[in-house]
């Protein structure tokens, strides 16, 4: 995997469609290789670790994942800090540190970063975008149908955050979204106008649909998140009858094709958005999409830290063992083919 074009990460609109294809392949296969070949591209880095909303995948995933590139943790919480203007932390920040995540809640303060940000500032989680998160969603379907063009998500519920990033990042790979969103829930209509744009640089579609069952008609997979993101739980007390049919259960999965998966950014509230069957079903990937944060962010940093030569060695040396792997099989199977051939009775 070769270094990013861009040094920053706050929409996912900075990769172009071949970065993204392979920052996919390449989260699988450190996925794979986790625990033997680890890129040590943070090795004398530290990366600062900024939370002003609270998080649980995201800090850990983040922090793990910058230990395993051989880097240090710098973990900073809202209420260990004094305010600053974002363009002072930065510059603050940049003199001491090689890089920086950021989970906050106006997207402004990112954007305002940037403007003097001379490292890599990553968007952990903003209230207009989580495109860390849509990386793992990306990753998940990638492994479980063994490839994305083609395939068709539907989300179902607020057009939140979570669903501006997968319309941003999802048909861009040729991934189709259909979306059911209740009146005064719909997501952002500019950032719904420039994922359209991208989707037709994908070959994708995505259609709005007025009934959460019409829109997960036959589809791959189905998402749902908490109908009040965070920071405005408040809300949830006044538009709960809002979401009344926008719940992820067995009779909803029963509309969608035989194979569908069900997804969640996590945390849920059973009872609510999804049920507790749908959690425990064969089906749900929930798990699978928190663990694959670890792999995609790890894949992430990769791409925008590597800088030298000795960078280009260990993440070569990652692909080269997965294309080992795969000429061993290969060479495996043939010779259990002729096995079984010679000892077969003329």
């Amino acid at each position: 995997m070769q270094k990013l074009k861009t040094i920053h990460f706050l929409t996912g609109e900075e990769v172009n469609q071949h970065e993204l294809s392979e920052l996919l392949k390449f989260a699988l296969a450190l996925k794979k290789e986790r625990g033997s070949i680890e890129p040590q591209v943070l090795t004398g880095k530290t990366v600062a670790l900024i939370f002003e909303k609270p998080s649980l995948r995201t800090r850990v995933s983040f922090a793990v994942g910058v230990q395993e590139l051989g880097g240090h943790v710098l973990d900073l919480v809202q209420a260990q800090t004094k305010a600053e203007d974002p363009e002072d932390a930065i510059r603050v920040l940049q003199g001491m540190v090689h890089g920086v995540m950021l989970r906050t809640f106006a997207h402004e303060v990112l954007e305002r970063m940037v403007t003097h940000a001379k490292i890599p500032v990553i968007n952990g989680l903003s209230n207009d975008h989580h495109p860390c998160q849509a990386l793992a969603d990306l990753l998940t379907l990638q492994e479980r149908f063994g490839h994305l063009r083609g395939l068709r998500l539907a989300y179902v519920g607020d057009g939140n955050n979570v669903l501006h990033s997968l319309l941003l990042l999802a048909p861009f790979l040729g991934v189709d979204i259909h979306y059911a969103c209740p009146a005064g829930h719909q997501p952002n209509d500019e950032i719904l106008q420039r994922a359209r744009v991208r989707a037709l640089q994908g070959g994708a579609q995505i259609r709005s649909f007025a009934n959460p069952k019409a829109a997960v008609s036959g589809v791959h997979a189905i998402y749902t998140d908490v109908w009040a993101s965070m920071g405005f739980e408040k809300e949830a007390e006044t538009h709960g009858e809002d979401f009344s049919g926008y719940q992820v259960n067995v009779e909803l999965l029963g509309h969608a094709a035989p194979t569908a998966i069900v997804m969640h950014c996590l945390p849920m509230l059973k009872g609510s958005e999804i049920t507790q069957e749908i959690v425990d079903h064969p089906r749900s990937a929930l798990f699978d999409q928190a663990a694959n944060r670890l792999h995609a962010q790890k894949a992430l940093m990769v791409g925008l830290f590597r800088s030298n030569t000795r960078d280009d060695h260990d993440a070569q040396n990652v692909q080269n063992a997965q294309k080992r792997k795969v000429h061993v099989d290969k060479t495996h199977l043939g010779r259990s083919t002729k096995i079984a051939a010679s000892s077969k009775t003329p």
